[in-house]
């Protein structure tokens, strides 16, 4: 039986993107929390983040990585202070999920 590779770029749906980068969130502020109780979950929830990495890459390109990196993982500072990215025509963008969805889409 010979298989057909299935395409890369293939464009996942909002509501899915969505539950993904939520859940995402929630597991990122609770690993926050245990770890400033003295919990570190790094070498136990890595692998996890790792294979989201892999999946998210077959879905989407370079540029789009990089907006749902920076949302995930930059966007909010250690501080706890939210940073903010803009358009070349100093519109926000990356301000929530909706607008991080919208900032992707016009990369793909």
């Amino acid at each position: 039986m010979i298989m057909k590779k299935e395409k890369a770029g293939k464009m996942m749906n909002k509501k899915t993107f969505e539950e993904i980068i939520l859940k995402l969130q929630s597991m990122q502020e609770k690993s926050h929390k245990l770890y400033d109780l003295g919990i570190d979950l790094i070498d136990y929830t890595e692998p996890y983040e790792r294979i989201i990495d892999i999946l998210f890459k077959s879905y989407f390109n370079k540029d789009q990585l990089g907006w749902i990196d920076w949302f995930l993982y930059e966007r909010k500072t250690h501080k706890g202070e939210i940073l903010e990215a803009f358009d070349a025509d100093k519109n926000p963008i990356c301000y929530d999920i909706d607008s991080l969805w919208d900032t992707i889409q016009e990369y793909a």
